[in-house]
């Protein structure tokens, strides 16, 4: 009888620490916080901007590791952000207009899942933290039924939790409006303004606010990390923050040119926990990276098996996929104006295919950014006047079907290669490239528009029109003042 009464107790016992043993385990997985920043590109001190004071992304950077070969889906956020949080193409999931209206917003295919619905399928609390730094913000592109949320909108909520969290706090920053600098904050003579701007003060300043919207962001990042801290979370936390697409500038966020479409993206992993072997403290990963790999990287990091068909690929680790050839973007309909613009880039060149292309770079800005960017008024303003350089020049002129760039050579990418003879086998491989894609992803944007979406856009664009047409005159009233029309 006491055998039987000690073996029963042993058999307790081993039940007992087996149990604890499994919640170790659980405990040992990391938690995972994305960072999501507004129309950001790489402006920060520790990508090289030493104008900006960024000490907070700096530090996690120092503490992580930099990659300096970013890139996102679509230069704009909506689409950028469902590639995100579905390891997907948007075009390839039918979800790739910019502003649907709620009632004609495609669903998500059934075999297709978000991050929070896959992370919590295997134990994980998911957040997406609202709060005076995190916004709550979704802007998915298709219907967000409630399997696909995020179950938490708190510290507090995932901090009670025994698994381990996926979270992701979302910054307004450096989105326009921009927080205006303060007289003297930055050397507007130092600001480096991209050779297809005009070199005057209307863009000094705008890119001083835009500027001065980054060291604001800097001191939000660093109370999200000091949340972490009072939680008692940051010893377990895997942190990356992202910028969900290119700064919000004239010829970058809308567009498939590299400045809408890199980004700065740092990885910080906590002493204690696994890392890859790729991952140095304080180093740079020069590896080509695509936003829509961040979802398989940090399902494997966690231990989570990605769906195999979802198209983001493991970018380190031990089950890291070949570093792609190409990376690819795209952009479609963005409010009242209808892009369709594919891109294809390597090392070497970058190629974008224009499907729609009878209008300019400025002529084609919705009627918010004609509110909202003063190089819009600018470049306008200085072209009735004969005072537009070359490639300033280009963006008030109708789009070419295609364009081809050495980007090597040509970072800024001012010199169009597409008609240049000297180029026809490099524009054929790219296009082979394209072609290739397009048919791989099965790319659903190509085909026409129902006509209740073209209908909705255009009562988007008349809505969108009437409601900024007085802080458009405004500003440009602004800008004839500092040009001295006035």
């Amino acid at each position: 009888m006491k055998t039987k009464i000690g073996l029963l107790f042993l058999g307790f016992l081993m039940a007992a620490c087996a149990q604890r043993q499994g919640k170790q385990e659980v405990e040992k997985r990391p938690n995972i916080l994305f960072i999501i920043a507004e129309d950001l590109s790489p402006d920060l001190g520790c990508y090289g901007n030493d104008l900006v004071k960024t000490p907070v992304l700096d530090a996690l950077a120092s503490n992580g590791m930099r990659f300096s070969s970013a890139f996102v889906v679509a230069p704009v956020c909506a689409p950028s952000r469902t590639a995100i949080a579905t390891g997907m193409y948007p075009t390839s999931v039918g979800a790739f207009h910019m502003r649907y209206p709620d009632e004609l917003l495609p669903s998500l295919p059934e075999n297709v899942k978000t991050l929070p619905q896959i992370f919590r399928e295997n134990g994980y609390a998911t957040a997406n933290i609202k709060d005076e730094i995190g916004n709550g913000k979704y802007d998915w592109l298709f219907k967000v039924a409630p399997e696909h949320k995020f179950e938490f909108e708190s510290w507090k909520e995932i901090a009670d939790q025994d698994n381990p969290f996926f979270a992701m706090v979302c910054s307004f920053y450096t989105h326009r409006d921009f927080a205006k600098a303060e007289e003297g904050q930055f050397d507007l003579e130092k600001i480096p303004i991209p050779p297809f701007y005009p070199d005057h003060s209307v863009t000094r300043r705008d890119f001083a606010n835009y500027y001065a919207s980054i060291e604001k962001l800097d001191i939000q990042v660093g109370k999200v990390m000091d949340s972490l801290q009072q939680y008692g979370l940051a010893e377990n936390t895997i942190v990356a923050f992202i910028g969900d697409h290119g700064r919000p500038m004239s010829r970058d966020k809308n567009y498939n040119y590299l400045t809408g479409l890199q980004v700065p993206l740092i990885i910080s992993i906590p002493e204690n926990l696994q890392k890859p072997k790729e991952y140095q403290k304080g180093g740079e990963f020069n590896r080509r990276v695509n936003s829509i790999d961040l979802s398989a990287t940090f399902l494997d990091m966690a231990g989570i098996t990605a769906p195999e068909n979802m198209q983001g690929q493991v970018f380190w680790g031990e089950h890291q996929k070949p570093e792609s050839e190409f990376l690819y973007s795209a952009t479609d309909r963005i409010g009242e104006t209808d892009f369709k613009s594919r891109s294809i880039f390597n090392k070497k060149y970058h190629y974008i295919r224009n499907y729609h292309h009878d209008f300019s770079v400025n002529s084609s800005a919705t009627a918010y950014r004609k509110a909202k960017h003063p190089i819009y008024q600018l470049l306008n303003i200085l072209d009735e006047r004969g005072e537009l350089t070359v490639a300033q020049k280009a963006l008030v002129e109708e789009m070419p079907a295609e364009e081809l760039y050495d980007i090597e050579n040509d970072p800024d990418e001012m010199y169009n290669l597409a008609n240049n003879p000297e180029y026809k086998s490099v524009l054929e491989d790219m296009q082979a490239g394209m072609d290739n894609w397009l048919k791989q992803i099965d790319d659903k944007a190509l085909g026409k528009d129902s006509q209740e979406i073209v209908d909705a856009f255009n009562a988007y664009g008349d809505s969108s029109r009437a409601k900024f047409k007085n802080l458009e005159a405004k500003l440009k009233k602004e800008v004839e003042e500092a040009v001295g029309l006035q």
